[in-house]
């Protein structure tokens, strides 16, 4: 494998360890605090970690007029129209329904990039891609499923799924600018648009106040945002726009399921969840497709 899908299949695996170990820091949060409550702070704080960074000079933007406007483009569709769709799409469905839908990123993601980019996935990958998705579909189904039917929740769900898969299209398409400067604008479009919406919301309840003590007055809170912020944000983001760069939105695409893996064993390691065989034979199958989906065989082109 050449230096640079080595790079992209680094960071890609960093990208979805990070995601898939979001929610045991936000499990117990959720339950008392709304999304948007979450998600101003979460990208508030992570704005101002890259800011001081910035004033430290440790990272280096370029950005300029030309360059901000597709990079505004990306932002809209990741994370404001991604988070906004999935988190009230979660809330009008069951958890099985979301994560079922949620699943299907990988495979609307292979559309959305021979469409716009004008690739095509090997035989190989489809594959790959297939067997990892039936794996996640393993791992949910083995949870339990149940269903509310709603279907704007639905709707939503795949308005989340489709953000998504546009977003990572894009992005390679938009690869000339850096990725210090794409994590940046999604980092401080998030933080402007779900603050606005968290004072709006705490202002119109009179509990202002309570929005900007949360940290304090729940140090779980401030935990969850302070690793959220740190981790599934600026690193998250960071990592994603280095993989789909180096490996293109169909090859990053193959790595999507390892976040599902992730969480399971982090269920049971973590937080003490019990495994049961199916969830096993789903881990299985999802290493088994991501692996099958990256590896190339000698003298083999990379691809996309």
């Amino acid at each position: 494998m050449e230096r640079a899908a080595k790079v992209g299949a680094l960071a890609a695996l960093g990208t979805e360890a990070l995601y898939g170990g979001s929610f045991v820091f936000t499990k117990g949060v959720t339950e008392t605090i709304d999304p948007f409550t979450l998600l101003a702070w979460r990208f508030g704080v992570a704005l101002g970690v890259l800011l001081v960074l910035v004033a430290l000079r440790v990272v280096r933007l370029t950005l300029s007029r030309a360059s901000v406007a597709p990079l505004l483009v990306l932002a809209f569709l990741q994370p404001l129209a991604y988070y906004a769709a999935e988190t009230y799409g979660v809330m009008r469905t069951t958890a099985s329904e979301s994560a079922l839908i949620i699943s299907a990123i990988p495979v609307v993601m292979l559309v959305t990039a021979a469409v716009i980019v004008g690739t095509r996935p090997s035989r190989r990958q489809a594959t790959g891609i297939a067997v990892t998705l039936v794996g996640v579909l393993v791992v949910v189904a083995a949870s339990g499923l149940s269903a509310r039917f709603d279907p704007l929740g639905y709707l939503l769900l795949f308005g989340a799924v489709l953000a998504f898969s546009l977003y990572a299209a894009f992005a390679h398409r938009f690869a000339d600018t850096t990725d210090v400067d794409r994590t940046f604008v999604m980092v401080a479009s998030g933080a402007a648009v779900f603050g606005a919406i968290a004072l709006a919301q705490h202002g119109v309840a009179g509990t202002i106040p309570t929005l900007v003590s949360l940290p304090l007055a729940q140090p779980s809170f401030g935990v969850a945002v302070a690793f959220l912020a740190l981790g599934p944000t600026i690193g998250a983001f960071f990592l994603q726009n280095v993989a789909i760069r180096h490996l293109g939105a169909t090859r990053f695409s193959t790595f999507i399921g390892m976040s599902t893996l992730v969480t399971i064993v982090l269920g049971a390691s973590v937080l003490g969840e019990r495994l049961g065989w199916a969830q096993w034979l789903g881990g299985v199958a999802i290493l088994g497709g991501v692996y099958l989906a990256n590896r190339r065989h000698r003298g083999e082109p990379l691809g996309d």
